[in-house]
């Protein structure tokens, strides 16, 4: 019986993988830097028989390749190989979910997402893959020249939103909705502008629904409850969306404290005066309970309007002592500060402890009915 390989053969092995791959790529480079129709062809035809070997490639590798293969120079005579190699690239170096450190050119992969959406949509091929890998790309890569490039391209135009709303749509694979998701809210402050009208009513009624759907059917690890809420924020500060959330997603406000405190969705809403009377009327009567939570939890950042506005509210529902907006009896004055206490105690910023504590001081100010200091 041979002995198992030692860590020193595997690790000598590993490194032989990486040079001869290093001079792979480097052989191919040269191939497409001079565009010789033969020598691409024979190119491209070896690149595809190199990734039906396992572990040749390295993700890194790959993403080299996919940006060689995606040179608009490369002859129309051979773009199905193209894209071929272009999918078996994009896969690999993406295909664990596992971020790069870098998207060196973003403008590759949304040409890239073009001609898959068109498939999908179009031809009504199953895209599922190529488009998952492309939304993952941009999302988990999100550097400075990612968003630079996404600020200069147009997420509104009309094969653009047909084809993220394919990707929602309930009979496509779960891992496609998880992409589509994290990669929303790279484009959630122009899609959900409140000046901003990319649809019809009913077309956003279905994106609404189907976005519902996709965040249900996920497991709700914190990136996902982050870009869940980012998007939900949007839609909140959107008087052309609003209408169209679906009731019971109002919920995703409990997991207001996973976005980052300088979300630019959350700056936004906080200080819409419109937003208090407008989720005090939705179908869900806890949507306000969990919205005042948020307001009081950045209490010295509302203006003196929204300030005066959240004491408002807070009396009227404190006046509810069977639990209609809780769903359960008690207080909800009690609930807030008792989350504000927790929150203290894992604060270290002596800005941020100052705030709170004046919240908690303004709340005590309402629950035993004396009139609450002002901001």
């Amino acid at each position: 019986m041979d002995d198992p390989p030692s860590d020193a053969n595997s690790g000598s092995k590993s490194s032989q993988l990486s040079t001869q791959a290093d001079g792979i790529y480097k052989a191919l480079k040269q191939i497409f830097e001079t565009p010789i129709l033969d020598n691409i062809d024979y190119a491209l035809e070896a690149l595809v028989m190199i990734y039906h070997l396992p572990n040749v490639i390295s993700p890194s590798m790959s993403y080299k390749i996919f940006q060689m293969v995606m040179q608009p120079h490369i002859p129309e005579t051979h773009s199905e190989k193209k894209w071929e190699v272009s999918r078996l690239a994009i896969h690999s170096a993406f295909k664990d979910n596992k971020p790069l450190s870098c998207v060196e050119d973003p403008d590759n992969i949304l040409t890239f997402l073009s001609h898959h959406f068109d498939l999908a949509i179009v031809d009504g091929k199953d895209q599922d893959r190529p488009i998952q890998n492309g939304l993952y790309a941009l999302a988990s890569t999100s550097t400075i020249t990612t968003i630079e490039t996404l600020n200069h391209f147009n997420p509104m135009g009309h094969w653009f939103v047909h084809g993220i709303c394919h990707a929602l749509q309930a009979d496509r694979s779960l891992e496609l909705h998880e992409a589509a998701l994290l990669f929303l809210p790279l484009i959630a402050n122009r899609w959900f502008h409140p000046c901003a009208l990319i649809m019809g009513s009913t077309a956003m009624r279905r994106f609404c629904i189907d976005w519902a759907s996709a965040v249900d059917s996920l497991e709700q690890k914190p990136a996902i409850q982050e870009a869940a809420l980012t998007v939900l924020l949007g839609i909140i500060n959107s008087p052309h969306w609003r209408p169209h959330i679906v009731p019971e997603k109002w919920m995703l406000l409990e997991y207001f404290r996973s976005v980052p405190d300088d979300s630019e969705s959350l700056c936004l809403c906080i200080n819409n005066p419109d937003l208090m009377g407008e989720i005090r009327n939705v179908d869900n009567p806890r949507a306000i309970v969990l919205w005042a939570e948020i307001l009081w939890f950045k209490y010295t950042e509302l203006t003196p309007e929204v300030q005066e506005q959240l004491v408002t509210i807070t009396k009227e529902i404190s006046r509810n002592e069977r639990g209609t907006y809780l769903g359960a009896s008690g207080s909800y004055i009690d609930k807030y500060l008792c989350n504000m206490d927790s929150e203290l105690k894992k604060e270290k910023d002596v800005q941020r402890v100052e705030m709170l504590q004046h919240a908690q001081k303004v709340l005590n100010s309402i629950k035993h009915g004396r009139s609450p200091t002002g901001g």
